[in-house]
């Protein structure tokens, strides 16, 4: 019989934990923003207890952390090209290097050139040429620009 009643009375609390304890409902939420921003959470919980009268709310503070990451990269300056677009005018050392260079027959029908002590104005020119076929210009390392017009690309040779 006491066996009866051991076995009772597990069956009743066991019973009884299941009931209540099942009663009791927490519901939770967490919002969460993620940008390149701070990132902030909060989170709210709510307990229902049995009790109708009996709520309980906790809401936590909001959490901020910003996270930073530096990096300081030196980029070097574009070397001067070894090949030159058929039109423009190139700063000698900086956009183009001195050295031979050859143009292939050009579309137009005529290629100018000039190689230049500075700006392209009439007196600074060093060397010129007009040409209806290849063409070919050695731009020497004092030659301060290289002006091309109607001219193909140029290849350095």
């Amino acid at each position: 019989m006491k066996t009866m009643l051991h076995l009772a009375g597990y069956a009743a609390t066991a019973l009884f934990a299941f009931v209540f304890g099942a009663s009791v409902v927490a519901i939770g939420s967490e919002t969460t923003s993620a940008s390149d921003k701070p990132s902030t959470s909060t989170v709210t919980s709510t307990a229902t207890i049995t009790d109708p009268g009996a709520t309980t709310t906790t809401t936590a503070a909001p959490e901020t952390s910003t996270k930073t990451k530096t990096a300081t990269v030196t980029a070097e300056p574009p070397a001067p090209a070894s090949a030159i677009p058929g039109d423009g005018t190139f700063a000698v050392g900086v956009d183009v290097e001195p050295g031979t260079y050859v143009s292939a027959p050009a579309s137009s029908g005529n290629c100018y050139w000039a190689r230049l002590s500075g700006s392209d104005a009439w007196d600074n020119i060093i060397d010129n040429n007009n040409s209806s076929g290849q063409s070919l210009v050695t731009i020497a390392a004092g030659d301060k620009f290289f002006e091309s017009s109607g001219c193909s690309d140029w290849t350095k040779r």
